[in-house]
């Protein structure tokens, strides 16, 4: 027993050594809740930290939030992870690994990751906006130039203008790109959402004889949280692209479903145009990629910015009329959340 004694003394020593030694904060918190053990680590992160004292005491003077499952932002502005272990009806062991570093070197690596994307896009915007400018200031020449007849004069009016409104529409859409969430969200309605788009885009429609086949039925009493300006938006650009490749007597189609089981609307715009050749599939949603000689390459990528923003998805692919499809999935509100979301816009 002597030997046995002894043998689990030296264990315990060597625990105890281990525990001081640790980097990782560690407390120990017996079934009451009061704690029991801590190493000097835990006490630089916890200066609150005393034995017998509750924890729950001390994690409200020290924690300022919880930021995610088992991430901790303390008061002093340092972030850290926490596990916790039960101790066989003895308590709870909790481990705290300071991740102050860590975070801030993910902060400066996205930070640099975003002034990279931003130097791209404007290099690629500048290289965009050089051709209509080039052009509308090629024409602003020919109309300072005397002797011009009606005729000329006209023409090099309307090339001038048309290379503005493309420079325009480029800075528009960049604008457009780089707000990206910046909206307020309320609980909306996806009907009025689609027809608040057709509405805006149906002179052109009646213009091209454009032939629109809506099916939304089952959407009648589907909500979600967003914006309903950003999303008709988004809706209104994917019809305007099926206009410009499907051309003159297209047939669009519009379809809306619900999907109980995951609590998500699915909504389909499909076109009998040329299609999507597959090899761009990848490419398609990027800043500024265009197959068109005059197109900004941004309304896509905008259209998937706001819908990634409602916290949804969108894909590209074939469609049954032989054109381009694109598909856009967001969850639903339940009646619940959509009363509370309505209270609080109110």
């Amino acid at each position: 027993r002597l030997n046995e004694r002894a043998q689990k003394e030296h264990l315990a020593d060597q625990l105890g050594v281990l525990l001081e030694a640790l980097p990782a904060a560690v407390v120990l918190i017996d079934v009451r809740d009061r704690v029991d053990r801590f190493n000097p680590a835990a006490e630089q992160l916890f200066p609150h930290l005393a034995w017998g004292r509750r924890w729950a005491e001390v994690q409200q003077d020290t924690v300022a939030a919880e930021t995610s499952p088992g991430t901790w932002r303390l008061n002093d502005g340092r972030r850290v992870n926490v596990s916790q272990r039960p101790l066989q009806d003895r308590g709870r062991i909790l481990d705290v690994v300071d991740v102050t570093d860590q975070y801030r070197l993910q902060e400066r690596v996205e930070r640099q990751d975003r002034l990279g994307a931003m130097g791209e896009m404007a290099a690629q915007l500048a290289h965009q906006i050089r051709t209509p400018l080039s052009t509308a200031v090629l024409y602003a020449g020919q109309l300072a130039k005397g002797g011009l007849n009606e005729g000329q004069r006209c023409q090099f009016s309307d090339k001038l203008l048309a290379g503005l409104r493309h420079t325009e529409t480029l800075v528009r859409e960049m604008l457009a790109f780089s707000r990206g969430g910046n909206f307020s969200s309320t609980a909306i309605a996806l009907p009025g959402v689609i027809h608040t788009a057709l509405a805006g885009i149906a002179p052109r429609i009646s213009q091209l004889g454009a032939d629109l086949l809506i099916d939304i039925e089952t959407l009648s009493n589907a909500q979600i949280r967003g914006n309903l300006d950003a999303l008709a938006g988004a809706i209104s650009n994917l019809v305007d692209n099926a206009l410009d490749h499907a051309g003159a007597n297209a047939t669009i189609q519009i379809v809306g479903q619900c999907q109980p089981a995951s609590d998500a609307v699915v909504l389909t715009i499909e076109d009998d145009g040329p299609g999507l050749d597959p090899s761009i599939l990848p490419r398609i949603f990027d800043p500024f990629f265009t197959t068109r000689e005059r197109g900004t390459g941004l309304g896509l990528a905008v259209v998937q910015a706001v819908v990634l923003e409602h916290d949804g998805s969108i894909v590209a692919g074939a469609s049954s009329l032989g054109g381009a499809r694109f598909e856009i999935q967001l969850p639903t509100l339940t009646p619940a959340a959509s009363t509370s979301l309505d209270a609080r816009s109110n």
